[in-house]
């Protein structure tokens, strides 16, 4: 199974100019855990939930920084044709949760690491198969 076919297709995304509370706020509307930040059509960066305790922790104001400034800039990406079990061994690799699906210079989505979790453990159970359960294993002792 491909990354497409389970990444999320709601592309929840922000501005570089906008605030970090802004942000924040945004995450919280959607219940989602990263911003794609765009500039136009193309990928700037992305922010996320690690970017938030990263400021907290600094006691940064969240309301004055623009996402800009703290965003990943450049982030890891992945095509929507590569394999769970591929991108889960990147995520795992790169210590990465949010992976933005990229084709080209257009953004489709992004796959999370719960997405991908949930599919190894039902590939695992299904069709039991050994890669999909040791993979699983793996990300979950990295946590």
């Amino acid at each position: 199974m491909s990354v497409g076919a389970v990444m999320s297709a709601r592309l929840v995304s922000v501005r570089p100019e906008d605030s970090v509370l802004d942000a924040i706020d945004r995450m919280v509307e959607e219940n989602v855990g990263s911003v794609m930040v765009c500039d136009g059509p193309r990928l700037a960066g992305i922010f996320t939930e690690r970017d938030v305790l990263r400021l907290a922790s600094r006691r940064t104001p969240l309301d004055g920084v623009p996402v800009a400034e703290v965003m990943t800039r450049d982030p890891l990406t992945i095509d929507p044709f590569v394999s769970i079990l591929d991108a889960a061994h990147l995520m795992s690799e790169r210590s990465v949760r949010h992976l933005p699906v990229v084709e080209g210079e257009y953004v489709h989505g992004v796959v999370g690491i719960r997405d991908v979790l949930r599919t190894l453990v039902e590939r695992a159970w299904r069709q039991h198969d050994g890669d999909a359960r040791e993979t699983a294993q793996e990300l979950l002792r990295r946590r």
